[in-house]
């Protein structure tokens, strides 16, 4: 029987911080399910340990070597995991202190668990991103599932019209982010790397194109309305007074 390739294997370890968290989302599922969302301390419980695991395992592979794994669409290093780590402390805090909020508005816990720990994977994996379709791929994991905990309060009309903004224009940005990668691989000439990206934009001297400015305003425009960077940050109140 032939052995597996050990570069394999230690790249499945690398990711298994995030292997935690989408065990934790089945596990929670599943105990819903059985339980019929009686159980809601169960759920609680679960959806830390995962998150309390992710948090742990990152600091055990700290002084990992940059690694890239999953034929180059993810680069792993020292590096991002401190970005991972700020992550899922914030999914860890935030956690405990919506519990209440939400027995007390009575709305499905577990569904809340499920988009916490998913927009907390989608997070995760931009981190690591080393090509522009994971990037992509990933920010609408942790988009989508924002949108959906922005109108999580679904009879509260605050909360859907909040939703309703964070959509549309969550939406637009997502296209722009789309389109500029999609030049860019036009003007590096089919490469979807970010490294390989740069290289044969340098190589061709595409750098020093007017055109290369209409993909880097998209980029900037697409990756600024997630953190709300101004001049992109209209959305803000609106979704944030819809949630409280």
């Amino acid at each position: 029987m032939k052995s597996l390739d050990p570069l394999f294997l230690h790249g499945n370890l690398l990711i298994l911080p995030e292997f935690s968290i989408i065990s934790g989302l089945i596990t929670v599922v599943i105990v819903d399910l059985i339980f019929k969302g009686r159980d809601t301390f169960l759920l609680h419980r679960i959806s830390l340990t995962s998150l309390v695991t992710s948090i742990v395992l990152p600091l055990c592979q700290w002084e990992t070597k940059s690694v890239s794994i999953a034929y180059g669409s993810l680069q792993i290093n020292s590096f991002n995991n401190i970005f991972r780590l700020f992550l899922l402390i914030c999914s860890l805090l935030s956690v405990p202190s919506s519990v209440d909020y939400v027995r007390c508005t009575k709305t499905a816990l577990t569904e809340f668990l499920l988009f916490v720990s998913t927009a907390s994977l989608g997070g995760m994996f931009p981190c690591r991103a080393d090509d522009s379709i994971t990037t992509s791929v990933a920010l609408e994991c942790l988009s989508l599932s924002s949108y959906l905990l922005s109108g999580y309060t679904k009879r509260d009309i605050r909360s859907n019209e909040a939703t309703m903004k964070f959509l549309l224009m969550g939406g637009a940005s997502s296209s722009i982010l789309a389109y500029g990668f999609s030049l860019l691989y036009g003007l590096s000439g089919g490469e979807i790397q970010l490294d390989e990206i740069v290289d044969k934009l340098v190589s061709t001297q595409m750098y020093h194109s007017i055109g290369i400015y209409i993909p880097i305003t998209c980029l900037v425009v697409g990756m600024g309305f997630k953190p709300s960077m101004v001049p992109f940050h209209q959305w803000t109140p609106d979704v944030y007074e819809g949630r409280l």
